[in-house]
């Protein structure tokens, strides 16, 4: 265990080996889901768009992309984490954000293969969502590439999940600038 200066425990395990075992945990999964499909008719790849004119995507691409984004989502939770007091609490809320995206991924996924008309709403959903939760932190990325991934592969959902991310940043960000600027201006600030 090691002694935080807020007076927080942190435990011997560093983030940043963490950050190694979560990415070869991440690997292998998204190797394991290429080796079924492979095993079961040939890894598929996606038309963007679902547009047979549009280029096609590989899940090939997943052993790169899923390892990245795991990467990246761990340096940007350790960065979090490590200028917080709160080194637990931090972590169970990047869990508790992963697991919320896995779910939200996997429905719409089921959604999307199943024809259903509510995938319209699930999917424009994930924008009303954007204004409320800041969906451009790592785990949520990671969590709806995901569960996206098993029906569509993971490229599409990381591009669609990465301009939800921007959108949510950027409305997230004007907010917190009228925010202050209005605070200045009552006196407040």
């Amino acid at each position: 265990m090691i002694d935080l200066p807020s007076g927080g425990i942190m435990p011997a395990v560093s983030v940043s080996d963490r950050r190694i075992l979560f990415t070869l945990l991440a690997f292998g999964a998204e190797a394991g889901i290429l080796a079924w499909e492979y095993l079961n008719g040939g890894v598929r790849s996606h038309h963007l768009l679902a547009n047979p004119d549009l280029p096609a995507v590989s899940n090939w691409w997943g052993l790169l992309l899923i390892p990245l984004l795991t990467w990246w989502t761990m340096t940007q939770l350790r960065r979090r984490i490590e200028s917080s007091a709160q080194y637990n609490a931090k972590g169970l809320a990047a869990l508790a954000a992963f697991v919320c995206a896995l779910v939200y991924g996997l429905a719409l996924s089921l959604l999307f293969s199943h024809g259903s008309m509510l995938v319209d709403y699930a999917f424009f959903g994930l924008l009303a969502v954007a204004l409320v939760l800041r969906l451009w932190h790592g785990e949520y990325l990671l969590g709806f590439v995901f569960g996206m991934g098993f029906v569509i592969g993971p490229v599409l959902p990381a591009l669609f999940g990465a301009m939800v991310a921007l959108f949510s940043w950027t409305v997230h960000t004007a907010w917190r600038v009228l925010w202050r600027k209005v605070r200045a201006r009552r006196g407040l600030a």
